[in-house]
């Protein structure tokens, strides 16, 4: 829908093309995925790890990214773990290769484990049309690329129905996700506990058995800036251990300089797969 030739890969912002003999330049192909994949989704600021009161719109504002070498700019209203729940509701559907279609809201709620209740039904209704007039900006030397997190969404007030389709880029980078269906579940199960969904997002995508998390550098990354280092550890340290209680992840230790390790699952050769995050 909005520049599809455009695309980004991991190694750099972009995929550049192979030059070929042709009288027209070769733009990216359709479809591809973003160089950041999920984690610009699930391990950024783009849906911070608190509770926003006053929402504030943005333009063009700088993500903090897990990715170094990315660059990302939001346009749009500020969103909230709440907003990522109803993101990753619509992206479910496109996830399991069924078609969007009408739903009623008051079941789309249940889905994200939350009472039918007419605030919901409102909240829900405001966290679609935001979703759908959201932006993200990326680009390279060459190319720049504008991608929506939500395509379209149609919301019927007397029938208290909903429709949204989800961005084919947003789809195309949860594909590449293993178990996204545990993690909404998960998510949707802790009611309003930002920050360990939050967490529970980056583990998701970081990759490898272990991790290393360097827990100021993530008060930066999921939107906490202005929290005190010794709070914030002391709000992530219980939220990790929430994920261990829950099964999510199978440790969590205290490692010196204010890290953390985390392991996901047990009886591998973990020494070699452990990675600092960021």
């Amino acid at each position: 829908m909005l520049l599809e030739e455009f695309t980004l890969d991991a190694s750099e912002i972009f995929y550049h093309p192979s030059i070929q003999t042709q009288d027209t330049p070769v733009l990216p192909a359709p479809g591809s995925l973003l160089g950041a994949g999920a984690s610009l989704f699930l391990a950024s600021d783009l849906f911070p790890a608190s509770a926003v009161r006053r929402r504030k719109r943005m333009e063009r504002e700088a993500l903090h990214v897990l990715t170094p070498s990315q660059a990302a700019l939001y346009s749009g209203e500020c969103l909230d773990q709440f907003d990522l729940d109803v993101f990753l509701g619509c992206l479910l559907r496109d996830l399991r290769r069924q078609k969007p279609v009408r739903r009623f809201m008051r079941d789309f709620l249940r889905q994200l484990g939350r009472r039918p209740t007419p605030s919901y039904m409102a909240r829900l209704e405001a966290s679609l049309l935001r979703l759908a007039n959201a932006r993200i900006e990326l680009a390279d030397k060459r190319f720049g690329c504008c991608i929506q997190l939500v395509e379209s969404v149609l919301v019927d007030r007397d029938q208290g129905m909903c429709r949204a389709q989800a961005s084919p880029e947003a789809v195309a980078a949860f594909r590449e996700v293993d178990g996204v269906e545990a993690l909404a579940r998960l998510r949707f199960g802790l009611g309003q506990r930002p920050l360990t969904k939050w967490l529970a997002g980056l583990i998701s995508v970081v990759g490898g058995e272990a991790c290393l998390l360097d827990l100021d550098r993530l008060r930066v990354l999921c939107g906490r800036h202005s929290s005190d280092p010794a709070v914030f550890a002391g709000q992530a340290l219980p939220a990790l251990s929430t994920l261990v209680d829950l099964g999510y992840i199978q440790s969590m230790r205290q490692c010196q300089n204010g890290r953390v390790m985390v392991v996901r699952h047990g009886g591998r050769n973990r020494a070699v797969e452990c990675q600092l995050v960021w």
